[in-house]
């Protein structure tokens, strides 16, 4: 990998952090539908820092889901529970950003259970 990828995988994780960080404020204040928006972007940089170590990133929210599952979930490098978790992290950004739909506490707590779940993956 060059440096200029290596400095772009760093710039994506360091998103990602940050995304996650403000996903656990807003948990704390109860914005359970930003949350979904902040939760879901952190698991789409980090999947696009994954992505720039094989082929390159993805702009398109499905082209980044579609390439993670390629490069990874069927390669198995990372289980098909992955893939379940970054389609319902996305599902539940587009429908609280686009239907306006309530997230419930409960499903706030998924989100930030499954991204932990996935950032951990990541992280090893």
């Amino acid at each position: 990998m060059d440096k200029n990828v290596k400095v772009l995988v760093k710039k994506r994780l360091e998103k990602a952090q940050e995304d996650l960080e403000t996903a656990r404020e807003l948990f704390k204040s109860k914005r359970y539908r930003a949350l979904a928006n902040r939760a879901y972007y952190s698991i789409f940089a980090i999947t696009n820092a994954m992505l720039l170590t094989k082929d390159g990133e993805r702009v398109k929210h499905s082209g980044v889901e579609s390439a993670f599952n390629q490069f990874f979930v069927k390669a198995e490098i990372f289980p098909k529970e992955y893939g379940k978790i970054y389609k319902f992290l996305r599902k539940q950004r587009e429908d609280s950003d686009y239907k306006f739909s309530d997230i419930k506490k409960e499903v706030a707590e998924k989100i930030l259970s499954d991204l932990a779940i996935f950032v951990k993956k990541v992280e090893k």
